[in-house]
C-alpha cells in the first residue's frame, strides 16, 4: 500500500491548493466589493455636495423671479417683461441641468423620484404652475411657490442624510403638484377633443363622397 502515500500527498496538495485559491478568491471578491462600495459612497458624497451648492444657488435665484403683471402691459412693457422672463428661465435651466445629473446618481429610489419631481416643477414654473399662483399677491406669488418647492427638496435631502422618512410636502409644493397635474389633464382633454374633431371631419368627408 506504499503506492497510496504519493497519491494521498498529491490529493492533500490539491485540496490545500484549492482551499488556498478559494480563500484568495474570496479575499479578492471582498476587496473588489469594498472598492466598489467606496466608489459608490464617493459618488454619493460628490452628488450631495453638488446638490447642496446648486440648491443654494436656486434659492437665491428664485427670489428674483419676474412677477406676473397686475395689468395688461403695452407693447414695450410686454417686450421688457418677456425678455426678463426668458433671461431668468435660461439661468434656471443652467442651474437645474447639473442638479439632474447629481440626482441621477443617488441610490435611494424614493429620494431620487422626489427630487426629480421637484426639478420638473421648477421647469414648469412659467405655465404649468399657473393655478398654484392664484390667490397670492401677484408680485410675490411665483417666488412663494418656487421657494416652497426648493425648501421641500432641501428638507428631503436632509431627512435622507439623517436616515429618516421623507417629509410630507409643504403647502406650496402641494399646490404646485396639483396645478401641474390639472394642466396635464387639460392638455389631454384638448388633445382628445381635437382628435375627435378630426375624426368627425374625416367621417363627414367620406360621407360626402359616398
Amino acid at each position: 500500500m506504499d503506492w497510496l502515500s504519493p497519491v494521498s500527498g498529491l490529493v492533500g496538495a490539491l485540496v490545500g491548493a484549492a482551499a488556498g485559491y478559494g480563500g484568495t478568491r474570496q479575499a479578492q471578491n471582498r476587496a473588489l466589493a469594498a472598492e466598489r462600495q467606496a466608489r459608490l459612497d464617493a459618488k454619493q458624497d460628490v452628488a450631495m455636495t453638488m446638490l447642496a451648492d446648486t440648491f443654494g444657488k436656486l434659492q437665491r435665484h428664485v427670489r428674483g423671479v419676474p412677477g406676473t403683471p397686475e395689468y395688461a402691459p403695452d407693447t414695450e412693457e410686454f417686450a421688457e417683461f418677456d425678455a426678463a422672463e426668458r433671461t431668468w428661465d435660461q439661468k434656471l435651466e443652467d442651474l437645474t441641468a447639473p442638479a439632474r445629473i447629481a440626482v441621477g446618481v443617488l441610490r435611494d429610489e424614493a429620494l431620487r423620484a422626489r427630487l426629480h419631481q421637484s426639478l420638473d416643477l421648477l421647469d414648469a414654473w412659467q405655465s404649468g404652475l399657473e393655478y398654484a399662483y392664484r390667490g397670492r399677491v401677484p408680485a410675490r406669488s411665483r417666488a412663494w411657490v418656487l421657494r416652497g418647492i426648493l425648501s421641500h427638496a432641501v428638507e428631503c435631502v436632509g431627512a435622507w442624510q439623517r436616515e429618516e422618512p421623507l417629509p410630507e410636502p409643504n403647502e406650496a409644493y402641494g399646490e404646485a403638484v396639483d396645478s401641474l397635474e390639472l394642466k396635464r389633464e387639460e392638455a389631454e382633454a384638448v388633445a382628445e377633443a381635437e382628435a375627435a374633431y378630426v375624426r368627425e371631419q374625416r367621417a363627414r368627408a367620406r360621407g360626402g363622397h359616398a
